[in-house]
């Protein structure tokens, strides 16, 4: 289990440096398309349409399970942080499951989509540029994928109760370790 934890946690830093190359393009194609625009008189072709169907694509889907393997996605915690915490793991783990197959079904369905796309040679025309956009559209269902990938794996820890490899920061074992520690609560 905890090989293929370390394989799912490199996998997902290879997402992030696609989409940390992705902020870095995007950064300088906008720069030199803005230059372009406003010295020569003459903006980069399709520059608008290759920022919002690939690098926003790519910085926005991939990075998602990364997020997850860190425990960086935003939580909500009304009522659940006054939950004893066996029952706040217990619900947080069970969570995974739930947004396993949601994740699933979404990757599911956008990976049809995203062959429907290709079928049809989907493409956006700019400035009298076709430019074809059906690639970007099996970024969504890999992200995704990815994701649904991670919180399996994560429901699987918490089911067998072996060592996880994601190399995840367990806010819920550390709040459960300082709660339990016979001096909490001392300065």
């Amino acid at each position: 289990m905890h090989a293929i934890g370390r394989l799912l946690a490199r996998t997902t830093d290879f997402t992030l440096i696609i989409g940390l190359v992705a902020v870095g393009l995007m950064m300088m194609h906008i720069t030199i398309d803005v230059a372009g625009k406003f010295i020569l008189n003459e903006p980069v072709p399709a520059t608008i349409a290759l920022v919002s169907s690939y690098y926003m694509v790519v910085i926005a889907f991939l990075p998602i399970a990364y997020a997850e393997t860190r425990n960086s996605h935003i939580t909500v915690e009304v009522l659940t942080e006054m939950f004893p915490m066996r029952l706040q793991k217990n619900m947080y783990s069970w969570g995974y499951l739930i947004s396993a197959l949601v994740y699933g079904l979404l990757t599911y369905r956008m990976w049809h989509e995203a062959v429907r796309a290709q079928g049809n040679g989907t493409f956006i025309m700019e400035q009298s540029t076709k430019m074809l956009t059906w690639p970007s559209y099996y970024l969504l269902p890999l992200g995704c994928g990815l994701m649904t990938l991670v919180l399996l794996y994560r429901f699987l820890i918490y089911i067998t109760g072996a060592k996880s490899g994601l190399g995840e920061i367990p806010t819920l074992q550390k709040a459960a370790e300082v709660s339990a520690s016979p001096d909490a609560g001392t300065a």
